[in-house]
Order: C-alpha cells, then structure tokens, then sequence
C-alpha cells in the first residue's frame, strides 16, 4: 500500500497523514477528504500531496485501495468464504468516479493522439494484450500486440516517437515485462499500465498507471486474480476511443 521508499520522503506534515490513515485504515475508507483532513489537522492539500507521493490518482482511489487490501487480507485468512462480486462490485462502483474518469480520459487522448498502438502482457496478460489489440484495432487505430517478451525495439529517436504501448501486468513486477518497458523507456513513446496495484515497480516507470485492485488469488507461483477489470477496461478504452474516431472520421466529411 505505502512503500518504504516513498514514506521516507514525505515532510512533517504529510507523515501525520500517513500515522492517521495507517492507524484508522478502515474508518478512512468511509471519510471525505475534509473528514481526514479534520481529524489529522492538516489540510486537504496536504492530503492531496500525500495521495499523489504515494502514487495514486486521488483520494477516491486511495480509498478504494484500502478496501480492496483489507478484502485481499481477510480473503487470506478465510480463503472459503471469498465472493468475487464483492470486489467486482466496488470496481465497478470506482469507475463512476471523477477521478477515474479523469484518468481515463487521459489515456484515451493519448491513444487517439497515437500514430500506432502496441500492446504487452505476459501469460494471462499476454492473451488479454492480443484480445485488447484486436479489440481496439475495430476502432480503424493501427494496434498490434507483442507476442515476443524479448522482441528488440528499434534504437531510432523519432520512430516510436508517437507511439503509444499498453501494458498489462497483474503483480506488476514480472521481470520480462519490466525489461520491456525499461527498453520502451529508451524512446519517446508513452507507456500506460493496466495493474493490480498503482506502486508496484510497472507503476513507477509508466506514464499512466490504471489500477484495478483486486484480491490477489495465488496458486503457488501462479497467479488466479480475476481479470474481468482488465477485459472491461480494454473493452471500454477501445469505445472511448471509437467514438473519438467516429467524431474524426464525421469532422473530415462535413
């Protein structure tokens, strides 16, 4: 939830937000932000700084993220009693939100803004990545999958320079995909993330992160975490970005 590295850096200030929430986890899932801001006597500002040091969108995600860990831990615990519609529910409540919605905007500007699309993913990942592909390449977007996790990129400055590459990554710390994307950081292309968790290492070297929290299931070394936030989100970039297409394609006919 809150790594070690950034906690180090907070001030004064936001180290009394982060005693608070850790302290009052879950009475903050159903606070405001005036609320937190009260109790920890500090202001929405500073809460705000918090929120974005910590790597997440805005107080609405981080609330979300303290559900969904509490969730992850008492599924742990009572592994017989988990019901998938519970977090599935809260998703789908989180998407409704201005800051999500928000954040979404953001990647659908820059997909339409792309000369080409790419996307990544390894295993699960990799399978949902060819769907996502051909789901958004409908939208008349050039998009492409990469099926090689060590496929080379080029080394020309310019070529990816209006490129675009979505990654998916349930844990986020798989090592061939953190070996793309540090190969993709050496161009000018943007990296958007689609993961289970905004501050894991895929987050910290994306452009965009868009979080979905779920309970993490694992099998051993295999990983069981639903993936029908990924599918939904994949699903519905690609019809944000079909009728910003639409509206182009109309534009050039009047």
């Amino acid at each position: 939830m809150f790594p070690y590295e950034k906690v180090t850096e907070l001030n004064g200030l936001e180290n009394e937000v982060y005693a608070y929430i850790t302290k009052h986890r879950d009475a903050v899932e159903n606070m405001t932000i005036r609320a937190v801001a009260d109790a920890a006597h500090v202001s929405t500002t500073t809460i705000l700084r918090f929120v974005t040091k910590m790597g997440y969108a805005g107080f609405s995600e981080l609330k979300f993220a303290l559900k969904q860990d509490r969730l992850n831990q008492e599924h742990q615990q009572h592994p017989e009693q988990y019901d998938i519609t519970v977090p599935l529910a809260d998703f789908f409540r989180k998407v409704t939100t201005d800051d999500f919605g928000a954040l979404l905007d953001k990647a659908v500007d820059w997909l339409a803004a792309a000369r080409e699309i790419f996307t990544f993913g390894i295993g699960s990942s990799g399978y949902l990545a060819q769907y996502g592909a051909r789901y958004i390449a409908n939208t008349g977007k050039l998009t492409l999958p990469i099926l090689d996790p060590f496929q080379p990129l080029t080394n020309g400055s310019d070529v990816l320079a209006d490129s675009v590459f979505l990654i998916l990554s349930v844990s986020g710390e798989t090592k061939e995909v953190l070996d793309m994307v540090s190969q993709i950081r050496r161009t000018p292309a943007k990296v958007i993330a689609v993961t289970n968790r905004a501050n894991s290492p895929l987050a910290h070297l994306s452009d965009l992160v868009i979080a979905y929290y779920m309970p993490e299931i694992k099998n051993g070394t295999l990983n069981n975490t639903t993936q029908v936030p990924v599918v939904y989100l994949l699903e519905l970039l690609g019809h944000r970005l079909e009728l910003r297409e639409s509206a182009k394609r109309q534009a050039h006919t009047e």
